[in-house]
């Protein structure tokens, strides 16, 4: 689809040739004048902005200036980067930001559990079984039980019952109590809210803000090093190049109404 810069210029120079003709045939003086001279200039401003355009993304030979944007694309890489530190990633944004957000926040909804489950549910689980294994909790009870037959009054007495016995007996209680213990906690883990204020806890905003912006930064900088000239030149390309064809057609509007009053004001000098 023809764009509307090149449709004005074919305007334009359609004009500059029907004066050319008019004028050549000698056919309607006036008005071949006329129209000569308002396509002469139109055509004159369109394609002088056109070339304008042409010379901001390509280098063209033995015009100085030219290819602007991928002469000077380290510049502009290290612009793009200011503008979005300086005016997303202010500090004062990110401390406004968190400020709002720190009340709402619960940090549990960024992870994830085993198969989409609640996380802290997921962590009680794994990390009470680990803790509760037999191979954790029998030296423990071993060595309290020890401690009791020696220095308890009725160390003796129990002694009579058997170690192994009152060891089996105390088992028995423990993995009861540790079971009914878990269901309580679980429960409490599926309401659980990783909430800063809920916990008590203060979010050091600080320190937070100083490592976003690092973060930022080098991501930034990481991604921009991978751009090389063309690049650079594309993105502008895609962003700007299709609304600059109004240069082009404005600079055939006023280069055709300085035609216009040009001829104009030779009738009226003498």
């Amino acid at each position: 689809m023809m764009n509307k810069g090149t449709l004005s210029n074919l305007v334009s120079g359609t004009l500059l040739l029907t004066g050319l003709l008019l004028a050549a045939t000698e056919t309607g003086a006036a008005a071949s004048d006329v129209i000569l001279s308002i396509g002469l200039f139109a055509f004159s401003g369109g394609i002088t902005n056109a070339l304008a355009v042409k010379m901001l993304f390509d280098r063209i030979p033995g015009l100085a200036g030219s290819g602007v944007i991928q002469s000077r694309f380290t510049e502009i890489r290290e612009e793009i980067k200011r503008l979005i530190l300086d005016q997303f990633f202010t500090e004062e944004n990110l401390h406004q930001f968190l400020r709002e957000k720190t009340a709402e926040v619960d940090l549990l909804s960024y992870l994830k559990g085993e198969d989409g489950g609640n996380p802290a549910v997921t962590f009680v689980e794994t990390q009470w079984d680990r803790l509760t294994r037999p191979e954790v909790l029998d030296p423990l009870l071993d060595e309290q039980v020890e401690k009791i037959l020696e220095s308890s009054a009725l160390g003796g007495l129990l002694s009579l019952v058997g170690k192994d016995t009152i060891l089996d007996i105390v088992r028995t209680f423990v993995g009861s109590f540790t079971d009914s213990l878990k269901k309580k906690v679980l429960e409490t883990a599926r309401d659980f809210s990783a909430n800063p204020s809920t916990l008590g806890l203060e979010l050091d905003v600080e320190r937070l803000v100083a490592d976003i912006r690092r973060e930022v930064d080098s991501l930034l900088e990481r991604r921009l090093e991978d751009l090389s000239p063309l690049d650079v030149k594309r993105i502008i390309e895609d962003v700007i190049r299709k609304h600059l064809g109004w240069l082009v057609v404005w600079g055939n509007v006023f280069g055709g109404l300085i035609g216009l009053g040009a001829y104009l004001l030779r009738d009226l000098l003498p």
